[in-house]
């Protein structure tokens, strides 16, 4: 007869997919930057479950994360919290408003 350990945490990954990429993917394999071309996705290196930041690079000069090296860790989602509807519409108003003013 099995048993489960219910008082323990779940041990290995947690649905890491990779895609369609090969296992291994080397870096020369990518195309160079070109800055009069559009941004656009190279590839997906992954997605694992509930992974909520990413990793960027700043090139704001003069800051101590450039000074650093560069890169910055940045919450990816950002929850909103709400006990109404008017609430929940003011709260998505400004989350676009300030979204849209970090895109530009």
């Amino acid at each position: 007869m099995s048993h489960h350990k219910f008082e323990h945490p779940r041990h290995g990954h947690w649905a890491f997919s990779r895609g369609k990429e090969p296992p291994d993917i080397e870096e020369k394999a990518f195309p160079k930057d070109d800055p009069t071309k559009p941004c656009k996705l190279t590839t997906f290196l992954g997605y694992k479950a509930r992974m909520t930041h990413i990793v960027r690079e700043v090139e704001k000069p003069g800051s101590t994360i450039v000074a650093r090296g560069g890169v910055t860790l940045r919450p990816a989602l950002q929850r909103l919290y709400m006990t109404r509807a008017s609430a929940y519409r003011d709260a998505l108003k400004s989350f676009i408003e300030g979204y849209q003013e970090g895109i530009q």
